[in-house]
C-alpha cells in the first residue's frame, strides 16, 4: 500500500466520523427543537389564560370602583360640608378672642459702619 492509498483511506474514515459526528448533532438539535416547541405551547396557553383573566379583573375592578364611587358620594359630600363647619367655628373662635399684646422690645442702638464712597476712576 502506498503513501496516497493511506490518504484517501484516512481521508474517508474522517469523512465517515464527520458525518457521524454531525448526524448525532443534528439528532439531538431536533430533539432539543421539539421540547422547546411544547415548552412554548404550554406557555402559550398560561399567556392566554392570564390574558383573559386580566381583561375579566379589570372589568369587575371598574364596576366596584364605580359603585363605591356612587354609593359613598353623598357620604363624602357631607364629610366635607362637616369638615367645613369645623374650620369655620374653630378660626371664629381663634380669630374672636383677645390677643395678648407683645411686650416691646428695648431698643440697642446699633454701631453702623460708614462705607467709603466709591472713587470714580
Amino acid at each position: 500500500m502506498n503513501f496516497q492509498e493511506k490518504v484517501f483511506e484516512a481521508t474517508a474514515d474522517l469523512r465517515t466520523r464527520a458525518l457521524a459526528l454531525a448526524n448525532a448533532a443534528l439528532t439531538q438539535a431536533r430533539a432539543r427543537a421539539d421540547v422547546a416547541a411544547k415548552r412554548v405551547e404550554t406557555l402559550k396557553g398560561s399567556l392566554a389564560t392570564l390574558s383573559t383573566a386580566r381583561r375579566e379583573l379589570r372589568k369587575v375592578a371598574r364596576q366596584h370602583a364605580a359603585r363605591f364611587v356612587k354609593q359613598n358620594s353623598a357620604i363624602a359630600v357631607e364629610a366635607g360640608k362637616d369638615v367645613s363647619a369645623l374650620a369655620r367655628t374653630t378660626f371664629a373662635t381663634l380669630s374672636g378672642a383677645p390677643k395678648a399684646k407683645a411686650k416691646r422690645a428695648t431698643r440697642t442702638t446699633r454701631v453702623t459702619r460708614k462705607r467709603a464712597t466709591a472713587k470714580a476712576a
